[in-house]
C-alpha cells in the first residue's frame, strides 16, 4: 500500500507551478461546499490543499458515529490523507482507493481545465470492524488552475444505505452518468489475464526463461508484460507488485 499512496502523493505534491493558491475565490467555494455537505447530509467532508500539503476537514454527526474528528468544529490538519477516518476502514478497500485515484489523477490530465469538474471518483468503502454492518459512500473531485495544476481535492464521505460485500470505485462523469473507468474485484481494470498469469509464476518463484517456455512465448515478450505489471500498479519490483496483488486476491 505504501508504495501506491507515495507515488500518488508525490504526483499530487510536486506539481509544477507549488506555491500558494491561486484563485482564493475557488477556495472560499469549496470550502462553503465542504460545511453544507457535512451539515445537510451529516458526512464529513475533507479539503486538501495540495499546494501546502494540509487539509480542512468539516464534520457532520456521522462524526459521533465513528468516534473521530469533532462534530461542527472545523479541523485543520498538515497532511492531505485523511488517516484518522482511514483507521476505521477496510485496509485491502482503501488500497484499491489509492489505485483508483492515481489512475483519476492520470486521467484527469487529458481532460480540459473546464471539465475537470464533471468528473469524480466514487467508492463504497466498507468498516474495517465487520460487525459494524456499515460501509461509507466516497466522492473526491479535483479543481484546477489556469496552469492546470490540480490545486484541491474535495472528498466527501456519508453512510451508504447498504452494506457492500466488496470494495467498488468507478471514475464517472457527474454530467452525463457515464462510468469512465470501474475497478473490479478482478483487477481487469489494471491487469490482464496474462499480465496476472505471469505475475502468479514470479510470486512462485519462476525466471522469465522458464515463464516464456510454459507459455509458449518469448522472453521479451515476458519483460514487456512484466515492465506493463509494473508501470501499471506504479511500483518498483515484481517483488512489491506479488505483494500489492496477493493483498487484493489478484493473483
Amino acid at each position: 500500500m505504501k508504495s501506491i499512496k507515495d507515488d500518488l502523493s508525490k504526483q499530487l505534491l510536486e506539481q509544477k507551478n507549488s506555491g500558494n493558491l491561486n484563485n482564493k475565490k475557488v477556495l472560499k467555494t469549496c470550502k462553503e461546499i465542504a460545511q453544507n455537505f457535512a451539515d445537510l447530509e451529516n458526512g464529513i467532508a475533507v479539503l486538501s490543499d495540495l499546494y501546502k500539503n494540509k487539509s480542512y476537514i468539516y464534520s457532520g454527526k456521522i462524526s459521533e458515529e465513528l468516534k473521530i474528528f469533532k462534530k461542527d468544529q472545523v479541523q485543520e490538519i498538515e497532511s492531505i490523507w485523511e488517516e484518522e477516518l482511514f483507521g476505521k476502514l477496510n485496509s485491502d478497500d482503501v488500497l484499491q482507493k489509492y489505485l483508483l485515484e492515481l489512475h483519476f489523477f492520470q486521467f484527469i490530465k487529458t481532460v480540459s481545465v473546464e471539465e475537470r469538474k464533471d468528473f469524480c471518483v466514487i467508492s463504497k468503502l466498507r468498516m474495517n470492524d465487520k460487525t459494524a454492518e456499515k460501509s461509507l459512500l466516497h466522492k473526491m473531485f479535483y479543481f484546477s488552475n489556469e496552469y492546470e495544476d490540480i490545486e484541491l481535492a474535495l472528498c466527501l464521505y456519508n453512510f451508504d444505505f447498504s452494506l457492500t460485500p466488496q470494495y467498488e470505485g468507478a471514475i464517472i462523469n457527474t454530467a452525463t452518468g457515464n462510468i469512465i473507468k470501474q475497478n473490479e474485484k478482478e483487477s481487469n481494470f489494471f491487469l490482464s489475464t496474462r499480465e496476472k498469469e505471469i505475475l502468479k509464476m514470479l510470486q512462485e518463484g519462476k525466471q522469465s526463461k522458464e515463464i516464456a517456455q510454459l507459455l509458449f512465448i518469448s522472453i521479451n515478450t515476458v519483460s514487456r508484460h512484466r515492465q506493463n505489471i509494473l508501470e501499471k500498479m506504479k511500483v518498483n519490483n515484481t517483488a512489491e507488485a506479488c505483494s500489492i496483488a496477493t493483498k487484493l486476491k489478484w493473483i
